[in-house]
């Protein structure tokens, strides 16, 4: 027998001066995730490896390193300087929205498939096709290491810890007041 669910929302106190900045990290994470959107487009073929895979390869197509001076679709057209952890979360984001989307069409082509195949009726397939988003309102995830601590009269001290995200029950969100790095 399962255990019962309780959910706990909590809201953060913030500075006004920092809202800026959640709406300015909202909008280039949403530029982001349509960027890796269209570059999955133009390379479908993305769609058929594992996660992990697809990541790694929509890395090597858009990201500069030592190794890969000069990617096919640089991402620094897009945004220069963008962290890791928040190209890897865009890249999921669009990863998820690709394949729902192909999901989608092809459960539609069968279906239209169907109704063709069934030349007796009288009734035209009038169905309408999914279409890609035309516009992105994904959520930006926060890790620990993006936020800075702060308690009384304590000097802010930055969280090393890594990818754990801050949240309603999580170790790093335990102090007073917990705002984004850089404030």
């Amino acid at each position: 027998m399962g255990s019962a669910t309780m959910t706990i929302r909590q809201s953060l106190p913030y500075q006004s001066q920092q809202s800026n900045w959640f709406a300015t990290n909202h909008a280039l994470f949403n530029r982001v995730v349509a960027f890796y959107f269209e570059v999955i487009q133009a390379h479908a073929h993305v769609l058929d490896l594992s996660t992990k895979e697809a990541l790694t390869v929509l890395e090597t197509l858009t990201h500069a390193t030592s190794k890969n001076r000069t990617p096919l679709l640089p991402l620094t057209d897009v945004a220069p300087d963008i962290p890791a952890m928040f190209r890897r979360a865009a890249i999921n984001a669009a990863l998820g929205s690709a394949k729902s989307f192909y999901s989608s069409l092809g459960k539609w082509r069968t279906r239209r498939e169907k109704a063709e195949a069934r030349k007796g009726r009288r009734k035209q397939f009038t169905e309408r096709p999914p279409v890609p988003p035309r516009s992105w309102n994904k959520s930006v995830p926060f890790y620990a290491g993006m936020w800075k601590e702060r308690s009384g009269a304590e000097r802010p001290s930055c969280s090393r810890s890594g990818p754990a995200h801050v949240g309603v029950g999580s170790k790093f969100a335990r102090s007073r007041v917990i705002c984004p790095m850089g404030t």
